[in-house]
């Protein structure tokens, strides 16, 4: 990590991956597509081939996802006591999209977070 990197902070680093983002310029694309980081930053040739982070994003944004949809599944069943067809038709799809679209925003600041630790994910 250079002297530079000391002054970009730990909200601002987080942020800018969220945004999937280069953790460093903010400017930068972190990926080629869907998950696919990049090799390094276009703007500020920051190495990404370092920030392995395997597991985590998906772990963390099951829990996420089960912390908030699994009490709103309950609270709907316990109001309205849809039939099991009707409920499966509206979880599952609604379920997978809200973790298809978490997935790479959290994958950004997971990689950010790494980046900023210095930790390198062997």
């Amino acid at each position: 990590m250079s002297q530079n990197d000391v002054f970009i902070s730990w909200p601002v680093a987080l942020i800018h991956g969220f945004l999937r983002r280069c953790p460093r310029c903010g400017k930068g694309r972190l990926f080629k597509g869907y998950l696919t980081p990049q090799d390094k930053c276009s703007i500020c040739e920051l190495s990404f081939e370092d920030l392995k982070a395997d597991d985590g994003p998906a772990y963390i944004t099951m829990g996420l996802v089960c912390l908030f949809i699994v009490p709103f599944f309950f609270l709907m069943e316990a109001l309205y006591e849809p039939p099991l067809e009707i409920a499966l038709v509206l979880s599952l799809p609604l379920t997978l999209a809200i973790i298809l679209g978490l997935l790479p925003l959290i994958k950004g600041a997971f990689m950010a977070a790494l980046w900023k630790s210095g930790g390198k994910s062997e």
